[in-house]
């Protein structure tokens, strides 16, 4: 396999994980990893509400007592770690496609 198939291969796949994440989800174009080399806690924190940010910075142990007790729902759970988890796909790629 040349340098170019394995490429061409990488980037469709890239595009296709892209493809999946919801419209909503989706982030602008990023600065270039020179002009934003932090993309933790505050940069990500302003794609996410407040309560993804709670829930996807609780620990295990807090996150059981909130589901447990009916605070959150499993599924408003799963949905923030999906949501932070795009971004993260977002940012991976974006920086991937400056190099």
């Amino acid at each position: 396999m040349s340098t170019s198939d394995w490429q061409k291969i990488a980037a469709e796949k890239r595009d296709s994980v892209l493809g999946l994440i919801p419209e909503e989800w989706r982030i602008p174009p990023l600065p270039s990893a020179e002009q934003q080399r932090d993309v933790t806690g505050n940069y990500v924190h302003q794609y996410l509400s407040e309560r993804e940010v709670t829930i996807t910075e609780t620990d295990a142990v807090g996150i059981v007592e909130k589901t447990s007790s009916g605070t959150w729902s499993s599924v408003e759970v799963a949905k923030a770690f999906c949501h932070r988890a795009a971004i993260a796909h977002q940012l991976v790629w974006s920086h991937a496609q400056a190099n």
